[in-house]
Parts: C-alpha cells; structure tokens; sequence
C-alpha cells in the first residue's frame, strides 16, 4: 500500500471547501444534515451512494458525530461526503466484539485527510467521520481491502 505521507498528488482528490463551525450541536447537525442531502429539518434519513453501494444517513446518528464541540467536525462534511462519493480506499475491519464497519479513506491535496465509518450490522449507516494528518490515517487502513481506485505496478 502507499504511505499517505508520501502518496503521489495524482492519486489525491482536490481540496474541498469546509463549512462554517456551529455554535452549539443542534446547529453542528443541521449543517451536518443539509450538506448530506436531507431535503429539510423534518427528514429522518437519507442515502448516499458509494462505490459499494448505499450508505444509509440517520438524522439521530448525527449527534454522534459532532458531540464533541472541541473538534467541530461539522467543518469537514463536505470532505466526508467527497471520500463517502469517491473514496482512495475501502476497508473491512473487524472488531474485537465480531462485527465489523466499514473504513472509508479520503487522501487529499490539504494536511487533513479525512477517515469515515460506516457501521455494517446497522445497514450500511454512517456511523462516524474524523479529519486526520496522513500518519494517522495510515494506521486505519487494516483489516480486508474492499475498494481502491488506483492501480500499483
């Protein structure tokens, strides 16, 4: 597999605009919701298509991911969407409990990459998206490689 830190630019995506920081998570989730394609504020759910099909987007599942105000992951949909979209890589990973998620990888041409996860046992449903430095990243990629969209020689 190549390094992150060292990946070559044609195999990274462009960088994408982040959104503006909520200022409390009820506003965290509804920039999370609108950029994800929830037609309004009483929509419970949306899908997403990724190169492995549907992934299943929960309105309640959104607090999960921006609970933590002092990361404001908000900021980053925009990128989780692109790496749901058009992912680098797609990894199975296994848990120690015996279920197993989804590992979306999204290399790109900024200092934060950016990592999504998709829960299996829940049908496919977003679970969770981070911003990471490249080393970091790298350490999420184990488990069994579904998806890349490059080629080595």
């Amino acid at each position: 597999m190549p390094d992150l830190r060292s990946l070559d630019r044609a195999l990274r995506s462009c960088a994408v605009a982040q959104v503006p920081t909520g200022k409390d998570i009820t506003d965290a989730v509804e920039i999370v919701a609108s950029n994800l394609g929830f037609a309004d504020s009483a929509s419970s759910q949306t899908r997403i298509v990724s190169p492995l099909g549907e992934v299943l987007i929960q309105r309640v599942t959104l607090v999960h991911i921006v609970e933590k105000r002092q990361d404001a992951r908000e900021r980053y949909v925009k990128f989780a969407l692109d790496t749901l979209t058009g992912p680098l890589e797609i990894w199975r990973v296994a848990y120690s409990d015996g279920s197993a998620r989804l590992a979306f990888v999204g290399a790109y041409e900024t200092k934060r990459q950016m990592l999504v996860v998709v829960n299996i046992q829940a049908g496919n449903l977003l679970w969770n998206f981070m911003q990471t430095d490249a080393k970091a990243l790298n350490k999420h990629r184990h488990g069994e490689l579904l998806y890349k969209r490059y080629q080595l020689l």
